[in-house]
């Protein structure tokens, strides 16, 4: 696809006035476009195995527009940036990795400063080693401010899986007893490296450690995302609520689970679906958690496992406080019949809900849980990421449940694969080949990982088939499915995706 040098003088309006923008410089936004039968064309083309890690089979390059690289400079000749809504966790790692690869960036967000809902975020091998394969400073960043297992025996240890309640056979575990240490069991990267498994981390933390690796000057807050168009010449037009336009030669959407960029790449037909489960949370004193449940449980990652329901803890701010997340499983076909999608709950509902769980575990849920209790929404779907020169990451393009511990992971692997193939690419002319790159490594990958999801909390309930509450097959369970999440050969998955912007 040839892209004609823009006829545009190189500006984009903020709030009403031009700002010089260099050439080459990326804006991370989003945009539409009308060419409604080319995505088809493409959808038809891209079918392939939901969990495939060699994806070039199934994906005919010569219907591509045609990829001339260029390894050294990232060359623009519309003389506009790429621009991101969303300046969450994945929206400012793909920035980073933008910047450290020559290609400037200009981030758009909603609120009046750079913030993070929740408290708690998990990194697995997966994710710490996204971090430092986008920059080998935010992965400093994060061992600054990590929380691990505090017992040196659990350095390999993700999860301490343990009994929420009585077994139900006669003669059976008690509610609190061990069942298994939840273990990576192979060596990697990061092993080797020193890194221990699953550090959590404060968002705020992480927040702060990726906005000091901006520039100043990169970063428009209270910009609304309203919609784009095409323009013609290679330019999509970005519009914000306050009725303040943007130029852009592309847009990466980062802006959450409830998308509006989304609607632009895949249409209206996907949307976030109720996952059948409410999240009960609690921010409890280290020192009253270790009196209660003693120190094992309290400063390690323990998961409680009962008959539909489970809760899971691990120590946050180096033990200063635990994190504990209770989640009753619904179902699906219940449905979410509120507006928002967090609802007042109180002590009495968490006792009542868990009644017959294990009684310290629960009384201190009761005693410090949160005002809100949140639904919990999924995005599975088999739409493509990308449409033209508007890309979808993180949770806007694959929300999944907190099961696994892994949508934040996802989000740095988005960053890495996207901002390297952008690079790779060379030029804003191969700016849409590179998405369709990104699309058909990323989808398969994310989507795999709601789908884990999702199983994942049916076996931690006891309800998912062939499992049930027998604790062997759990951990077989677990075992395959973090082995899988852990371990993705990132840099091998960037080698295919730069393959097929190649034109293999």
């Amino acid at each position: 696809m040839e892209v004609k040098p823009s006829l545009f003088p190189t500006f984009v309006l903020i709030s009403g006035f031009p700002a010089a923008i260099t050439d080459g410089q990326a804006i991370l936004i989003c945009g539409t476009t009308d060419r409604r039968d080319e995505r088809i064309h493409r959808d038809t083309l891209l079918r392939y195995p939901k969990e495939s890690s060699a994806p070039e089979a199934y994906l005919d390059p010569t219907t591509w527009p045609t990829a001339n690289m260029n390894d050294t400079t990232f060359e623009n000749h519309t003389h506009l940036p790429i621009a991101i809504v969303g300046g969450g966790l994945g929206g400012l790692a793909l920035a980073i990795g933008l910047i450290r690869h020559g290609v400037n960036v200009h981030i758009y967000e909603a609120s009046p400063k750079f913030s993070e809902v929740g408290a708690g975020v998990t990194f697995g091998a997966n994710a710490t080693k996204a971090l430092h394969l986008i920059n080998p400073r935010l992965l400093e960043g994060f061992m600054k401010h990590a929380t691990f297992n505090v017992d040196p025996e659990r350095n390999n240890t993700f999860n301490t899986i343990r009994w929420g309640m009585d077994e139900k056979r006669k003669d059976g575990h008690k509610a609190g007893d061990f069942a298994f240490h939840q273990d990576d069991k192979k060596q990697h990267d990061g092993k080797l490296a020193g890194l221990r498994m699953r550090g959590r981390i404060h968002r705020a933390r992480l927040m702060d450690e990726m906005v000091a690796l901006l520039p100043e000057g990169v970063t428009s807050f209270n910009k609304y995302f309203d919609n784009v168009h095409d323009a013609g010449d290679g330019v999509l037009e970005l519009r914000f609520a306050d009725g303040t336009i943007a130029l852009a030669s592309a847009v990466v959407g980062c802006d959450g689970i409830k998308s509006k960029v989304r609607q632009h790449v895949c249409g209206s037909n996907v949307q976030a679906k109720y996952a059948g489960e409410c999240a009960f949370r609690a921010m409890v004193p280290g020192d009253e958690a270790r009196n209660a449940l003693g120190n094992d449980r309290a400063l390690n990652s323990n998961l409680y496992c009962g008959y539909g329901a489970y809760v899971v803890t691990y120590p946050v701010e180096h033990g200063e406080f635990i994190n504990m997340v209770a989640i009753p499983q619904d179902g699906p076909s219940v449905g979410w019949d509120q507006d928002d999608w967090t609802v007042p709950t109180s002590a009495e509902e968490i006792r009542e809900r868990f009644k017959d769980w294990y009684p310290p575990l629960i009384e201190l849920i009761a005693r410090h849980h949160l005002p809100s209790k949140w639904a919990l929404f999924t995005l599975q779907h088999d739409a493509p990421y990308s449409y033209g020169r508007i890309c979808l990451l993180g949770d806007s393009a694959h929300a999944t449940t907190p099961h696994m511990g892994a949508g934040a992971g996802m989000a740095m692997e988005d960053a890495y694969i996207l901002s390297r193939l952008i690079a790779f690419g060379g030029s804003a002319a191969n700016l849409e080949a590179a998405f369709q790159s990104y699309d058909v490594v990323r989808r398969p990958r994310t989507q795999g990982c709601v789908k884990r999801s999702l199983d994942a909390a049916l076996a931690y309930d006891f309800m998912f088939d062939g499992v049930g509450d027998n604790m062997s097959n759990l951990e077989e369970m677990l075992d395959e499915s973090f082995q899988w999440l852990w371990h993705e050969d990132l840099e091998a998955e960037l080698r295919s995706a730069q393959q097929l912007l190649r034109g293999c």
